[in-house]
């Protein structure tokens, strides 16, 4: 088996793991998390449960049609995640897988609760969840391979 190959399916077991970590994570949450949180520091860093009906960074946007957006979303990822594969782009591999299974947890929240379950509470960040730091890594590598491509453009 090619080293890509190897390198994909450790990947992909580390995407299923942080994804059962994030379902878990929210179960924790929500049925043992104290209504007043727990804090490292006072009001600003610690875990807290957040009922989160809005979009990114708690942008409110709900309804029949947000669901519709994210499974159409969700749907172009695949696509483009099947092409990443067939070019064997590790990297892109990598960013989208992290968005997908990011936006689907986040998803299975939706549509389980009505609301996406986040818990985590840094400073002056909206509260968040291991699925939102998951789609962040995955837009900031695809970002950065998208950087590094146009560096070498430019280099030509």
């Amino acid at each position: 088996m090619a080293t890509i190959d190897k390198k994909i399916i450790k990947l992909n077991i580390l995407a299923v793991f942080l994804f059962v970590v994030d379902r878990i994570s929210k179960w924790l949450a929500l049925n043992l998390l104290p209504q007043e949180g727990i804090f490292i520091v006072p009001k600003t860093t610690g875990f807290i449960l957040e009922r989160n009906q809005g979009v990114a960074y708690s942008i409110p946007l709900t309804g029949p049609i947000l669901i519709v957006v994210i499974l159409l979303i969700i749907g172009f990822l695949i696509f483009l995640l099947r092409r990443a594969y067939r070019k064997k782009e590790l990297p892109i591999i990598l960013g989208l897988t992290f968005i997908i299974v990011g936006a689907f947890s986040n998803f299975l929240d939706r549509i389980r609760y009505d609301y996406v379950v986040d818990m985590v509470v840094l400073t002056i960040w909206p509260a968040f969840n291991l699925a939102d730091v998951m789609i962040m890594v995955g837009i900031a590598v695809i970002l950065w391979k998208m950087m590094k491509k146009k560096e070498v453009r430019n280099e030509n």
